[in-house]
C-alpha cells in the first residue's frame, strides 16, 4: 500500500481500503478520547495538589505559634525551616497553577465547515478531512497535556521537598530530645 491510505494501493481493493480507513478513523477517535481523559485527569490531580497545598500551609502556620510559645526550640531555626518549607510550597503552588491553566488550543472547525463535508465529492474526501483534523487536534492536546504533566511533576517534587524539610527538622528535634 502506498501513500498512507490514499486511493493508490498495491493489491488492496477499494472495499478493503474503505475498511482500513474506517478502522483508522475509529482508532483516531479512541486516541483523541484518551487524550481528553488524560487532560481531565491532570486537571483533577492539580485540584488535589491545591487541596494538599492548602492543608499543609494551614498546618504549618498553625504549628508555628505552638512551637514558639510552648517549647524551647530556637526561634531562628523554626523560622528558617518554616521559610524553607513555605518556599517549596509556593513553588508547588505556581507549578500547580501552571498545570491548571486553560491554555488556548485548537478544536474542530465550526458547524458550517463540518456541514460542508456533505458537499465533498466522495466519502474518501470526507474521511481524509476528518483524519487530518483529528490528528491536528490530537497533536495539540498531546502537547498541552505533556506541558501540564511536566508542571504536575514539578509541583509534586516541590511539595515533597517541603514535606521532607519539615520531616528532617522534626526527626532531628526528636533525636536531640533523646
Amino acid at each position: 500500500m502506498e501513500n498512507k491510505l490514499s486511493g493508490k494501493s498495491d493489491g488492496v481493493n477499494r472495499d478493503q481500503l474503505g475498511q482500513m480507513k474506517a478502522e483508522v478513523i475509529k482508532m483516531g477517535k479512541f486516541s483523541f478520547e484518551m487524550e481528553e481523559k488524560r487532560e481531565q485527569s491532570l486537571i483533577v490531580q492539580s485540584g488535589y495538589m491545591l487541596t494538599g497545598f492548602s492543608i499543609i500551609s494551614v498546618m504549618l502556620l498553625a504549628a508555628v505559634p505552638i512551637l514558639l510559645d510552648y517549647t524551647d526550640f530556637s526561634r531562628e531555626l523554626v523560622f528558617i525551616v518554616l521559610g524553607l518549607s513555605l518556599i517549596f510550597l509556593i513553588f508547588s503552588l505556581f507549578f500547580t497553577i501552571g498545570a491548571l491553566w486553560r491554555y488556548e488550543h485548537i478544536g474542530l472547525e465550526d458547524v458550517e465547515s463540518i456541514y460542508n463535508l456533505m458537499s465533498f465529492e466522495s466519502i474518501d474526501a470526507a474521511d481524509d478531512w476528518w483524519l487530518k483534523n483529528i490528528n491536528e487536534i490530537y497533536s495539540a492536546k498531546n502537547e498541552l497535556n505533556t506541558k501540564r504533566s511536566r508542571f504536575m511533576k514539578a509541583s509534586i517534587a516541590s511539595f515533597g521537598f517541603s514535606i521532607l524539610t519539615i520531616l528532617i527538622y522534626l526527626i532531628s528535634l526528636f533525636i536531640i530530645m533523646l
